[in-house]
């Protein structure tokens, strides 16, 4: 009979609804076209390009043609801009339209160079002309790299000439430096073998005095190396003489050195990284793009992809490739808070500017990435840095982790949380230097109030900006900066959008009881505004708008207190779970035998109830038919299994 009640019980178990199992993630797709200009108006050839922009068609290709000019207007719409081989001189408003390019950040320079043999010389100093004038520190070295077919360098389990069949036709390996939150890893990923530099010079760099530097010996923060020379020496040409390798500590016969064929530096303050290498991705006798050389196999082709991908995800869009952890849609037209709220009248607050229409959680290895749709961004009137100004974005998180403390108030809101947050942040325009709530730089905090990033001094760990083609606010966290990250397919995600005011408390603009102003929300409930909690909410995410509503004008203006606000989790609204008390009546017959003195057999029957009380508590405070149908076939198995094992008894 134990051995019945046993299965019942396990029976009783398999009913509950199980743990939600977190769908195969799904490769983010570009949320917006990202164009690359290709400069052939300065002597580069085009020899492999159209390979190239065959091959890689993820991006939209545009063609800088000869006896053109570099102006504001040919790069107006331009995120990644290659420069291969400059053999012309740009011209000063040429370098300055470059440099204005790169100031409004978000962009990635490429540009490659020679050696100092031929006509190398000048196209070195065409290259570092453009370097010095945009406030670079890579340069190229004014000589000639070579090696010896007989040298050899083992690279990923596989060992290669340093060079193939002549020693000007160098062979690099792709080996980054491991930088934690610039993506390096992106760079040689499916590369195992090297790539053609056919008569590369090297990289050096030169200090805020003036100094050049030996990027194999001394780095600057921001250096990012890329690709190497192994077993090789420096060739003098042609005058100048080298800037940092004398040919007679680093030439033939002095010994065998390594030297750096490809790096990049990363300006964290705009979001722009410069690569600089000592030959071309294409045009070239025999570009980089080229998948094998004398007999020798090459990853050329992968290694452009891997460049292109790496610039496209580190700062053009940092979500690219992350894959789909949650998405869940927001109704249009719910931007009006507890069910009231009319936008200000100046024209600058356009319909539909705090619509929120999709919030989206996004990962790869390193980050996290929130995604908030709005219907329209509004254009930037006033020239929020991040690309936005008028909305104002909080995003509270609760994690599965139980150890961490938790927080239930809001940032300027006037709402309470349910059941609370171990991480909130604020996604604010980004004028000045200063975190949110003083200043107007979006930040991170923990529960406890304190700071954990802003998006000025941990540019690289924590950034907010906006896609305004797609009218798309992003957030990137990350792991390093968040516990529980294993788990994120189980968190739990407030999100508001409300209007943006640098001189409102909290950066919140304020609302008023009947028609709005021009700077002011209207159709704040009176009695609300009066008891100090009014929602300063314009929309919620909600999977429907009467969910909003509802929750929004949950405040008790007599009690004073704030309205409460439940997350999403798996696409629904999270309800806490409640102590819910069950008792169970059963009744149980007993028979009992008594033997008197006088040896007559009597037998009686006692009618007894038992009451059992059990107490659970993961039934939520909103139950379905289905949970219902569960939790009474769960009460009826207990009873039946109970009242046997009294009957036994």
């Amino acid at each position: 009979m134990h051995r019945i009640l046993v299965s019942l019980l396990i029976i009783s178990l398999l009913l509950l609804p199980g743990i939600a199992i977190l769908p195969r993630a799904e490769t983010q797709q570009p949320l917006k076209t990202v164009t690359v200009a290709v400069d052939l108006a300065h002597g580069e050839s085009d020899k492999y390009l159209n390979y190239i922009m065959g091959n890689l068609t993820f991006v939209n290709w545009k063609i800088i043609p000869k006896g053109s000019t570099i102006n504001s207007d040919v790069l107006k719409d331009v995120d990644i801009l290659l420069i291969g081989q400059p053999t012309v001189a740009f011209t000063p408003d040429e370098l300055d339209a470059i440099s204005k390019w790169l100031d409004t950040g978000r962009k990635a320079l490429y540009v490659a160079g020679d050696s100092d043999y031929g006509g190398g010389p000048t196209t070195i100093d065409n290259v570092n002309k453009l370097l010095e004038y945009i406030g670079a520190k890579l340069r190229l070295e004014q000589a000639a790299a070579y090696s010896d077919p007989s040298m050899n360098y083992t690279y990923k389990g596989v060992t290669y000439p340093t060079c193939t069949a002549a020693y000007y036709r160098m062979l690099a390996f792709v080996e980054p430096d491991n930088i934690p939150g610039l993506s390096t890893w992106m760079l040689d990923q499916g590369v195992t073998k090297p790539i053609l530099m056919h008569g590369p010079g090297v990289v050096i760099w030169v200090d805020e005095n003036g100094n050049y530097r030996d990027p194999v010996k001394d780095t600057f923060p921001g250096l990012i190396r890329i690709a190497w020379f192994h077993k090789a020496y420096i060739g003098d040409n042609k005058p100048p003489a080298p800037y940092v390798y004398n040919p007679v500590t680093y030439g033939q016969g002095a010994g065998w050195f390594d030297f750096v064929a490809y790096a990049a530096e990363y300006w964290s303050s705009k979001n722009v990284v410069i690569t600089v290498a000592s030959e071309s991705l294409y045009g070239d006798y025999e570009p980089a793009w080229a998948s094998s050389y004398y007999n020798v196999s090459l990853d050329g082709p992968r290694f452009v992809e891997n460049l292109l991908k790496w610039w496209i995800k580190l700062v053009v869009q940092p979500s690219y490739m992350a894959d789909k952890v949650l998405e869940v849609n927001d109704p249009s037209g719910d931007d009006k808070g507890q069910g009231t709220l009319r936008y200000p009248t100046n024209p600058v607050f356009k319909p539909g500017v705090f619509d929120m229409l999709k919030f989206t959680v996004l990962q790869d290895k390193e980050y996290i990435y929130l995604q908030i749709q709005v219907k329209d961004l509004g254009g930037n009137p006033w020239g929020g840095p991040n690309g936005f100004c008028l909305q104002h974005i909080q995003v509270y998180i609760k994690t599965t982790d139980n150890t961490l403390p938790v927080n239930t108030s809001t940032m300027g809101l006037y709402v309470n949380l349910a059941p609370g947050w171990n991480y909130a942040l604020a996604a604010v325009p980004g004028w000045g230097n200063t975190p949110f709530p003083d200043g107007e730089v979006s930040a991170l905090f923990k529960a406890d109030g304190s700071l954990i990033a802003d998006e000025y001094n941990n540019g690289t760990l924590f950034d907010v900006y906006a896609f305004t083609n797609a009218n798309i606010i992003e957030v990137k966290i990350a792991k390093s900066l968040l516990g529980d990250t294993g788990n994120i397919g189980n968190w739990i995600w407030y999100v508001f959008l409300t209007s943006y005011d640098g001189f409102g408390e909290k950066k919140i603009r304020g609302i008023q009881a009947g028609d709005p102003g021009e700077w002011a929300l209207g159709g704040g409930d009176p009695q609300a505004l009066l008891a100090n909690v009014q929602p300063k909410v314009v929309d919620l995410l909600a999977p429907s708008e009467q969910e909003q509503y509802t929750m929004l004008s949950s405040y008790d203006t007599a009690a004073g207190k704030p309205a409460t606000v439940y997350g999403v989790k798996g696409g629904s609204i999270y309800y806490p779970p409640v102590t819910v008390t069950t008792t169970i009546t059963t009744t149980v017959t007993t028979t009992q035998t008594y033997v008197s003195t006088t040896t007559e057999t009597v037998t009686t029957t006692q009618v007894s109830t038992t009451t059992l009380t059990s107490t659970t508590t993961s039934i939520s405070t909103q139950l379905d038919v289905t949970t219902t149908g569960i939790i009474a076939v769960i009460t009826l198995v207990i009873g039946i299994a109970v009242g046997m094992l009294f009957k036994k008894k």
